[in-house]
């Protein structure tokens, strides 16, 4: 790969900690990438993937720290270091680190934007050579206090195009940038609530889940600032900071996309282990207690109303009996009148028996009432015509002179 090949692609992605075997564990754990010290340099580490080298890892050196603490860089490559690092301080920029010699690997620089955005720069060592292309960067984004300002200074410094613009409401506006048509990374400008601490560029790492990024990032220490959220284009984000303070973000590109890059796997299987064991322990040992605990009570309980509802008919049963016993006295007086069948029958079935002669009773009390009531009025009756007579014999002679007393007066009216 030359020079004018890599001109304004990110070549490297290097992490600068405070404890970098510590930071080495992280990322392990979270992105699946091994840590080894560099042959040329054992104080520097690479991070490598299935695919190779992915970045680096260096102590927070002191002057840096002062500045700030942990962090990640970018390096975008360069046809010309010497010349990019002229035209930083004209479009308003500064350098933070001259070009430097790397052994056996081409030059770098360290760069600052007009908005105090720290970048890198790279130029391979010579034609012909490659140079150490990340593969496993997704996504680079600028947060910065004048995306539109920021644009024009990348654009004229490797030739950036801008692609595309998402309006995101009051957010703001969020432009696409990128080489070739190609979509490198976003811009956007940082609202008032962002912290001051938060990096101006955020890389984003690919990962098959971002989920699971996630919780891995939890489980090793880390914080999940973010996320897991989709975002338009169907890819998941995560944006994180390792225990050391350095912001990181995951991107998880859409099942088909993965499914096509045969890279992707390598980093799930470290993710993977750690918490997958866990559950299935625990889940075996939970269900023998379970089954041990529950036949118990249920034989218990099964075996409580059985005897509970046998009392009950045998109670029942003894009470019913005495009441068809009271009216046997009266059976002897209808034994006559009943023939033998119906005997039988009302032994058989004792509640019509006792509902029979119930009725029975009822007729011959009415009747019997009836007959006092038309024997009481018929004495009455003689009663008062026994002393109708002896009434009237007693009261004839005062009728009498009465009369005769009423002749005399009308007698004497008429002389």
């Amino acid at each position: 790969m030359t020079s004018a090949d890599v001109h304004g692609k990110f070549l490297w992605h290097e992490l600068l900690t405070t404890d970098p075997s510590a930071a080495g564990t992280f990322y392990t754990k979270v992105l699946g990438w091994k840590s080894q010290a560099w042959d040329k340099d054992p104080s520097y580490s690479v991070f490598a993937s299935g695919k190779g080298p992915v970045g680096g890892m260096m102590k927070l050196p002191a002057e840096s720290a002062a500045n700030g603490g942990s962090h990640w860089v970018a390096y975008v490559g360069v046809r010309d270091i010497e010349a990019t690092v002229a035209a930083v301080p004209r479009l308003g920029g500064r350098v933070v680190k001259a070009p430097t010699q790397i052994p056996d690997g081409g030059r770098y620089a360290l760069l600052m934007d007009p908005q105090n955005g720290l970048f890198g720069i790279f130029t391979p060592a010579s034609s012909g050579m490659s140079g150490p292309e990340a593969q496993e960067f997704a996504w680079h984004e600028l947060a910065t206090a004048d995306h539109s300002a920021a644009f024009r200074f990348y654009h004229e410094l490797f030739g950036w195009e801008q692609l595309a613009i998402h309006d995101m409401g009051p957010a703001g506006s969020y432009l696409i940038f990128g080489r070739h048509g190609e979509r490198l990374g976003g811009m956007f400008s940082r609202p008032s609530t962002m912290a001051s601490s938060w990096p101006h560029w955020l890389l984003y790492a690919s990962v098959p889940s971002a989920a699971k990024a996630a919780e891995a990032t939890t489980a090793a220490g880390g914080r999940v600032v973010n996320g897991p959220m989709q975002v338009p284009g169907g890819s998941w984000i995560a944006q994180l900071v390792d225990p050391q303070g350095a912001a990181i973000a995951v991107n998880q590109a859409q099942a088909a996309t993965v499914a096509s890059k045969p890279a992707a796997a390598p980093v799930a299987k470290p993710v993977e282990p750690a918490p997958r064991p866990a559950p299935p322990v625990l889940k075996p040992a939970a269900p023998p207690p379970k089954p041990a605990m529950a036949p118990p009570p249920k034989p218990a309980a099964a075996l409580v109303p059985k005897p509970v509802a046998t009392p009950k008919p045998a109670m029942a049963s003894p009470a019913a009996a005495p009441k068809p016993a009271k009216p046997a006295a009266a059976a002897p007086k209808a034994k006559a009148a009943t023939p033998k069948k119906a005997v039988k029958k009302a032994k058989k079935s004792p509640t019509k028996a006792k509902v029979a002669r119930k009725k029975a009773k009822a007729k011959t009390s009415v009747g019997k009432k009836a007959k006092g009531k038309v024997r009481a009025k018929q004495a009455k009756k003689h009663a008062k015509a026994k002393k109708r007579p002896a009434a009237r014999a007693k009261s004839s002679p005062a009728r009498k002179a009465r009369k005769g007393a009423r002749k005399k007066k009308s007698a004497r009216r008429k002389r």
